[in-house]
């Protein structure tokens, strides 16, 4: 199933689903769009669930309601995709639900019991998850909180992790960062301005500095090694 929809200008994207995927790629200048599929076209339960999802549109948010898995959809997943114009913002909760972004988005809100978010743009991303692995290439402001996982960023500016066990390889940085957990990892190739703050447990840090760039260190450990 497939609704296209007039779309003049940014919108928002809302989907609530039990477990699948949530994909968005770039809608043609003046469209927007939504599709739902079962994952499995094999799965009585998935196609169900597909055939009695709906999607609406109205004229600023872009809706798509999946019935609540239940009995009746017992092991259902479904695939959401959404064709949004530039600028748009996304929202998500499920789950066990993967989510993948390409052609970028103004923001991103999940919420997921589990799943990977793999996203190419964003500008505030939030992701609270049970268990969650993020990649992400360039986003503004990042916000994940889970209870393991992961965080991969290419390019990103303020930042905060928080996980009971975790890591974070982070390429360079604009603003602050802060990693917090019980046993985490850090890794900054190359950090800008910007406080880092690392809190754990256990767990190591290797962080790269910009050149020109000015540090000051503050370190207190009951155990370890450091090399500068």
């Amino acid at each position: 199933m497939r609704q296209q929809f007039e779309a003049s200008s940014a919108i928002e994207a809302e989907v609530k689903l039990g477990m699948g995927r949530v994909d968005t790629e770039r809608a043609e200048h003046g469209t927007t769009w939504a599709s739902v599929e079962p994952i499995d076209p094999g799965h009585e339960a998935s196609v169900r669930l597909a055939e009695r999802t709906t999607i609406s549109f109205d004229g600023s948010t872009l809706r798509v309601e999946v019935p609540d898995s239940g009995r009746l959809f017992r092991k259902a997943e479904v695939a959401v995709t959404f064709g949004l114009p530039a600028e748009s913002a996304l929202s998500v909760k499920g789950g066990a639900v993967d989510i993948t972004v390409r052609g970028g988005v103004s923001a991103l809100a999940a919420k997921l019991g589990a799943g990977d978010v793999d996203v190419d743009e964003a500008g505030p991303l939030s992701v609270k998850a049970g268990q969650c692995d993020v990649v992400v290439g360039v986003a503004a402001v990042i916000s994940v909180a889970t209870g393991q996982g992961s965080l991969t960023g290419r390019a990103v500016g303020v930042t905060s992790f928080k996980a009971g066990q975790g890591t974070v390889d982070l390429g360079s940085t604009e603003g602050p960062v802060a990693v917090k957990g019980g046993s985490i990892d850090l890794t900054i190739s190359e950090a800008g301005p910007g406080d880092v703050v690392f809190t754990t447990g256990s767990g190591s840090a290797s962080i790269g500095v910009r050149a020109g760039t000015t540090v000051q260190l503050d370190m207190l450990s009951s155990s370890g090694d450091v090399r500068c």
